[in-house]
């Protein structure tokens, strides 16, 4: 990805993460910080009070967001909504689901969103929206279960992105990407397993569609981006003992083309 020489942040897109309710804050400060740096211009958080301060001794540059109950004062000059990072299912969670799905903005969806979504009994329209669910929640919401999901991991990929009209992120093993063509991510490792891969993805994902990749492109791009850096981290330490964290200091060399 180039930049012309006169651009300034406001030509990179401005992100609102929402997550992290109660002892679940970090999931939302690392899709933040992986946001930034894939290249979002600005990036705001929108969580529970508590994660302020350590939001912003991890990230200064993040800006924090209080929310009234009316999630659309906190839409303005916004151009992506990342949702579902240790969101929870409290009703807090649940309100912010519903109105951050009657936004037209874009939106990259994952975790708890997700499961708060396989339980309506409504036919919902995510057009507009990437999924990023892994087998769990792709079989919540496809009321089957994870042995299923796995037994043909393409099917089911293609039965999300027919049902809800989205842009799908299969993760796992060979994350699978489903939009108008179907993308098998060839790479990646067994270290990447453990909690909080998942909201590096989602906010680097963000932090492309911010930088006006189409919803396919980024998820493309971004899957690809995070399981290269995650095979940079197992060759530089091996893949036991991996943390999410580790990926971000190879993000910019990946999204910049140096690696």
């Amino acid at each position: 990805m180039e930049r012309k020489s006169d651009s300034y942040k406001g030509d990179f897109g401005h992100i609102l993460i929402i997550g992290g309710d109660h002892n679940m804050g970090g999931a939302a400060i690392m899709a933040a910080e992986a946001a930034y740096r894939v290249g979002a211009g600005k990036v705001s958080v929108l969580s529970r009070e508590e994660n302020f301060i350590p939001l912003l001794t991890r990230l200064p540059n993040a800006m924090t967001t209080k929310y009234d109950g009316d999630l659309a004062k906190n839409l303005n000059g916004k151009t992506v909504i990342v949702i579902g990072c240790g969101l929870g299912q409290s009703d807090w969670a649940k309100g912010l689901v519903t109105q951050a799905l009657a936004s037209n903005l874009a939106k990259i969806i994952d975790a708890d969103a997700l499961n708060i979504i396989s339980e309506s009994a409504q036919k919902i329209d995510l057009s507009n929206s990437i999924i990023t669910p892994h087998v769990g929640e792709a079989a919540r919401l496809l009321a089957t279960s994870p042995s299923q999901i796995q037994q043909d991991r393409q099917k089911a990929a293609k039965n999300l992105h027919e049902k809800f009209n989205a842009v799908t992120v299969l993760k796992g093993s060979g994350s699978l990407v489903v939009g108008k063509e179907i993308y098998q991510c060839n790479h990646g490792n067994a270290g990447m397993a453990t909690a909080g891969m998942g909201d590096v993805l989602s906010g680097i994902i963000g932090g492309l569609v911010a930088q006006n990749l189409d919803l396919e492109q980024a998820a493309k791009l971004g899957v690809t981006i995070h399981a290269q850096a995650g095979d940079l981290v197992a060759k530089s330490q091996g893949p036991i003992g991996m943390m999410p964290q580790d990926l971000f200091s190879y993000l910019p060399r990946l999204v910049s083309g140096l690696e």
